[in-house]
């Protein structure tokens, strides 16, 4: 069977857009979990866009299923095979500083800008649409379909938890719109960890810095009882040509100085604002043990050498650790870590010497979530088919798989892996202000998977 999908998607593009604006105005980024709120566990946000895109499954005739509102899936056929797909419907947060509000879907130069376009929600609703042109077109399959609908995926997976533990069938194949093309078939191992202390009274009041784990923080503040530092940190500022403040209030100096963030997987493309304020530190004397843990073990090193978990696989890259957020107030501080390994690191030795580093300054620390790493055979069969397909649009005749230190939902579904949706050599803003999806991009992903899922099921 000869199917146009390039020509299904161009007249459909109206309907498409209309439904992506439509999400993206949603803002799902979480607010608070409590799974006593059971309408909303995840904030009514994160359960609007759900609610959403289950009402767009409704309208156009498919099977759809809510999951305790943790997640949810749209099905097409009846078939006892199904392939799988999952996206998720939460954002992390929009932060500050946009060209356009975070939650307008505006579009500007052949691009739609808005938290979660490329970042999954603009792929969700493209894996969507490729599952809908099929059921448009009655295409005979042998293979239902399933789309599943993610909330949690940016802090804790418990939505793909709860749904799995639910509804354990998996996928004869799969894949997650939640990456990069031509296809991802290894994603490195993520932790995340809490390192936590007290400190003496010094002129350092508070610190506070980044959102996310999985974020580069992109600014820090700081309060400090010595109000002669204002010049001080002004010269910091201008002789670095770095962006930032600095005001007194009751007797009291804050600075604020910003940095660049960057996605978690990719610490050396950001500027962490923390480190910054910290080298200030240095330069002016402050100190104490939250100080000394970022001296010791963090600064600058976005590889770990300094903990000695610096590592450097030949097909999937280095080991790399982002600080996403820092803590003091009241004595008491926290430092959230976000640390990723490749193949050829022992997790179990990985996880003990960050724990040794820290615990050697006499903090604690916790481990939180812990995404083992994943990797599936480039040469199998299903690797084979959605690459070809990935070929045929783009005409990258030299394109191969390959790796990432992000990840996604791959690793919550079996024999799947991450498939686009966007295309080398392209820039991206996930995680980032201005976060955009090129609409020409956006369309091409559709036929592409629409193809997939056909090659896959039929």
């Amino acid at each position: 069977m000869n199917i146009d999908f390039t020509k299904e998607v161009e007249i459909r593009k109206q309907e498409i857009l209309d439904d992506l604006k439509g999400l993206i105005q949603i803002n799902s980024e979480l607010t608070t979990f409590d799974p006593k709120r059971t309408e909303a566990p995840f904030g009514e946000g994160i359960d609007e866009a759900l609610t959403y895109m289950l009402n767009l499954g409704k309208r156009d005739g498919f099977q759809t299923l809510n999951a305790d509102h943790y997640a949810g899936h749209i099905e097409y056929g009846t078939q006892d095979e199904y392939v799988g797909m999952v996206g998720h419907l939460d954002v992390v947060p929009a932060g500050s500083g946009w060209s356009f509000p975070p939650y307008g879907a505006v579009i500007h130069d052949g691009k739609m800008y808005g938290r979660g376009t490329e970042d999954d929600k603009g792929p969700t609703l493209a894996a969507y649409y490729a599952m809908k042109i099929l059921k448009d077109l009655n295409v005979p399959l042998s293979k239902r379909i399933k789309l599943v609908l993610g909330t949690d995926e940016e802090t804790q997976w418990r939505c793909v938890k709860h749904y799995f533990t639910q509804f354990p069938e998996q996928p004869v194949a799969g894949f997650i719109p939640d990456s990069e093309f031509p296809l991802t078939y290894g994603e490195k191992g993520i932790l995340k960890v809490t390192v936590r202390g007290n400190v003496k009274k010094t002129q350092l009041v508070s610190f506070n810095a980044g959102l996310r784990d999985n974020m580069v923080p992109d600014n820090a503040v700081a309060v400090v009882t010595d109000i002669s530092l204002k010049s001080h940190f002004e010269n910091f500022l201008a002789k670095n040509n770095y962006q930032g403040n600095a005001s007194v209030d009751n007797n009291l100096l804050k600075l604020s100085i910003d940095g660049k963030s960057a996605h978690g997987s990719t610490p050396e493309e950001g500027v962490n604002a923390a480190y910054l304020m910290v080298h200030f530190f240095n330069e002016v004397g402050i100190t104490n043990a939250f100080v000394d843990a970022i001296n010791t073990y963090l600064l600058d090193d976005p590889k770990g050498v300094k903990i000695g978990i610096d590592y450097h696989d030949e097909e999937m890259g280095p080991v790399t650790l982002n600080a996403g957020v820092f803590i003091l107030e009241k004595e008491a501080f926290e430092i959230i870590l976000n640390p990723r390994y490749p193949n050829g690191v022992d997790s179990d030795e990985f996880v003990r010497k960050i724990k040794l580093a820290f615990e050697s300054l006499g903090l604690s620390v916790e481990l939180g979530k812990h995404q083992k790493l994943l990797y599936v055979d480039p040469k199998s069969e299903m690797i084979e088919k959605l690459m070809n397909v990935y070929i045929k649009y783009s005409k990258d005749v030299d394109a191969k798989p390959q790796t990432t230190g992000g990840g996604t939902f791959a690793r919550a579904m079996k024999n799947s892996v991450a498939f686009g949706p966007h295309f080398p050599g392209k820039p991206s803003y996930i995680h980032q202000k201005d976060e955009y999806i090129i609409l020409d991009d956006f369309f091409m992903s559709i036929a592409i998977y629409a193809d997939a899922l056909y090659q896959l099921a039929k």
